[in-house]
C-alpha cells in the first residue's frame, strides 16, 4: 500500500484518510509495495472529504477517520461482528453513524466548528468479498481487464436524484450546474447520517478504487478507466498516472484517492467487457470543478489529497 497527502488544486488540505493491510495487528499507516496475506479480519482502506472552510473541514474528517479507525481495532472485531455478511453491513453502518456524532458533538462543543462535515467511503476488504460503506458523493469503483469499470457506491447527490428519477440523462450529469451539491454527509445537524452499504465478491485482476469528488469531478469514468487499464499491472504506476492526468486537465479541488489490487486467488472473471458507448453530448475539455454545497446548507469547501496504492493476499490463499 502507498499513500500521498498534498493540497491539489487548493491551498488547504482537509481531507484525510487511513489504511491497514492488516486488521489483525492493529497496524496503521504508510505502507509501500508490500504483498500480504490477507488476514482473518481483512484489510481497510477509508477516505474523507472534508467541507466546511479552513480548520473546519480538517477536523471533520479527521474526527470521521480517527472514529473508523478506532471501530475497527482488532479486538472490536469479534467473532460476531464478523460471523456473517449482514452483521459485517451492520457493522459498517455504526461506524460511520458514529463518525457523524462525534462530528456534530466536536461542533457543538466549540462554536468555531459550527457547520462543519465531511463525506465518508471505506472498503473492507475481508474474505472473498470487498464491503463498500459511504455517505456523500465519494466514490468507489472496481476495474477489472475482463469488464471494465463500475461504480460501486452510488451518490448521494442532488443530481443523481435527478439521474434516478429519470429527470436527467447519466451522461448529463457530469456537467450540470448542481453536480456539486450533495445530500447526506456526516455531520449534518438537521439530519441523522443515513450511509449506505454494498458488498460485493472478488475476482482475481480487480482493481478497487477509492475517491473523492477532485477526481471523480474532474475525469470522466472513461478517462479514469482509459488510466487504469493502461497501469494495472502497477498500483504504484496507476496512481502516478490518474494524478498527473488530474493534474494535466485542471484540477480545481483536492484529490483522494486510493487503489488495491486483487492479484490472485479468487474467482476468474469470464465475461469481456462490451465496447463503451460514446457519451452523450461529450466534450474534450474537461470542466473545473466548482465549490461544493450541502443541499440544505451554505456552500462550502472541500480539500485534501491522500493517494494509496497496495497489493494484498488473501487469507485463503488469495493475493491483493
Amino acid at each position: 500500500m502507498a499513500a500521498r497527502c498534498e493540497a491539489a488544486g487548493r491551498p488547504n488540505n482537509e481531507d484525510n484518510f487511513q489504511l491497514t493491510d492488516n486488521l489483525s495487528g492493529d497496524q496503521w499507516g504508510f505502507i509501500s509495495g508490500n504483498e500480504v496475506v490477507l488476514g482473518e479480519k481483512g484489510a481497510l482502506l477509508v477516505v474523507c472529504d472534508g467541507m466546511g472552510g479552513l480548520q473546519n473541514g480538517a477536523m471533520a474528517s479527521d474526527i470521521a477517520v480517527k472514529t473508523v479507525k478506532a471501530w475497527f481495532e482488532s479486538d472490536r472485531l469479534t467473532p460476531q461482528v464478523t460471523s456473517s455478511p449482514e452483521t459485517i453491513e451492520q457493522y459498517i453502518k455504526e461506524a460511520i453513524i458514529a463518525a457523524d456524532l462525534n462530528i456534530k458533538e466536536a461542533g457543538l462543543q466549540d462554536s468555531n466548528y459550527e457547520g462543519m462535515g465531511s463525506t465518508v467511503v471505506l472498503a473492507w476488504i475481508i474474505g472473498e468479498q470487498v464491503y463498500v460503506g459511504w455517505c456523500g458523493d465519494s466514490r468507489a469503483y472496481r476495474y477489472n481487464p475482463a469488464s471494465g469499470l463500475e461504480q460501486l457506491s452510488h451518490d448521494h447527490s442532488y443530481v443523481q436524484e435527478l439521474v434516478d428519477s429519470g429527470k436527467l440523462s447519466p451522461a448529463l450529469a457530469f456537467d450540470h450546474p448542481n453536480s456539486n451539491i450533495i445530500t447526506r454527509s456526516l455531520g449534518d445537524l438537521r439530519q441523522e447520517a443515513r450511509p449506505d452499504v454494498q458488498r460485493y465478491p472478488l475476482n482475481n485482476n480487480d482493481v478497487i478504487l477509492l475517491c473523492s469528488d477532485g477526481l471523480s469531478g474532474v475525469l470522466r469514468d472513461s478517462e479514469i478507466e482509459s488510466v487504469i487499464a493502461a497501469n494495472a499491472d502497477s498500483m504504484e504506476d496507476c496512481r502516478q498516472a490518474l494524478w498527473t492526468t488530474s493534474e494535466q486537465v485542471g484540477w480545481t479541488d483536492n484529490v483522494t484517492i486510493a487503489l488495491c489490487r486483487i492479484v490472485s486467488g479468487a474467482a476468474a472473471v469470464t465475461n469481456t467487457p462490451s465496447p463503451s458507448e460514446p457519451e452523450e453530448n461529450a466534450v474534450t475539455v474537461i470542466k473545473k470543478r466548482k465549490p461544493k454545497g450541502w443541499i440544505i446548507a451554505a456552500i462550502v469547501l472541500l480539500l485534501g489529497i491522500a493517494l494509496a496504492a497496495g497489493y494484498y493476499y488473501f487469507y485463503k490463499g488469495c493475493r491483493l
